[in-house]
């Protein structure tokens, strides 16, 4: 019960502290989220649309997906990289997945998302100042968003 009241009392500390909602959203990039076309979400997140396709990156997902409310989408990188991105072309915000890495690591990353429609699943590793993408297509047969 210690423990709770502690928890209690440390949330209340902190939400009483004036900028802190600030401060933890530092991180948030409403630009890249904000955008509503595919070549909008790739120019406000990775600040330029000049990527090099490529086959040392595959996306791994269903082609045909029954539930669109949860895809499973695992992205496995050959290219070393500081970066990572997911993006639906198709969905109100296209962006749907963002992580930077420490160091230079060959990614693999699964997750399960949300998709408005049949569309085209893009992804994108920045290397230095190089971005690398691939593109994979998977048809949605019934829609949940």
């Amino acid at each position: 019960m210690r423990r709770r009241d502690f928890l209690a009392a440390a949330g209340l500390f902190l939400s009483s502290i004036p900028g802190t909602s600030s401060v933890l959203q530092a991180a948030w990039r409403e630009n890249a989220f904000a955008a509503d076309t595919i070549d909008k979400a790739l120019k406000n997140t990775l600040g330029t649309d000049n990527l090099v396709a490529t086959d040392k990156i595959a996306i791994v997902a269903p082609p045909v997906a029954s539930d669109s409310s949860s895809v499973d989408v695992e992205i496995i990188s050959g290219i070393s990289c500081e970066a990572l991105y997911l993006f639906v072309a198709n969905n109100f915000t296209p962006l749907a997945f963002m992580c930077t890495l420490s160091g230079k690591a060959l990614p693999n990353f699964s997750a399960r998302i949300k998709m408005k429609e049949s569309s085209d699943l893009v992804a994108v590793v920045r290397q230095g100042q190089s971005y690398y993408k691939a593109t994979a297509h998977v048809d949605v047969t019934a829609q949940a968003c």
